[in-house]
């Protein structure tokens, strides 16, 4: 057991826990929550969108490196579509990851935004946009359909 001489008018001692690692890991701004993201939490629809965000921009950024890449670093007359896809496609996605959390607060407004917004990334971003897109609107139908689905009435 751990244990900390604070020297009070009390005389009473803090105690930490009985492994030194028990009193290390918890701080003022970790104390009773989780550091991780606790997966098995969030919704499949929350999930969903999150992995279509997710895709857009990281198969933006791999793409757009690879292209990057073939051209030996001068993109030449192609550089201001491609940028304008890269950022495109990393600004949409980072709302896609905004509409998931707009859904803990009120379900259907979060999946009109993802809608909205995968709808926009299927039209003008690309292969990387079609397939994010694709994930977010799947998540965004689910997201409209779940008060209807006949397993989220458990009481």
């Amino acid at each position: 057991m751990v244990r900390i001489r604070t020297g009070n008018w009390e005389g009473k001692d803090i105690v930490l826990g009985w492994f030194v690692r028990d009193a290390m890991g918890q701080s003022y701004e970790s104390t009773g929550r989780t550091s991780g993201v606790d997966l098995s939490a969030k919704q499949p629809h929350e999930l969903l969108i999150q992995l279509g965000g997710a895709l857009a921009v990281l198969l933006s950024v791999v793409l757009t490196a690879i292209q990057w890449s073939q051209s030996s670093g001068n993109l030449g007359n192609q550089l201001s579509s491609v940028m304008t896809g890269l950022l495109l496609n990393v600004v949409l996605g980072g709302t896609l990851w905004v509409a998931s959390a707009v859904m803990r607060k009120n379900l259907m407004n979060g999946a009109i935004v993802a809608g909205v917004v995968s709808a926009i990334m299927i039209v003008f971003g690309g292969q990387p946009g079609t397939i994010g897109g694709l994930v977010g609107m799947l998540g965004a139908v689910l997201a409209a359909a779940s008060p209807y689905l006949p397993w989220s009435h458990r009481k």
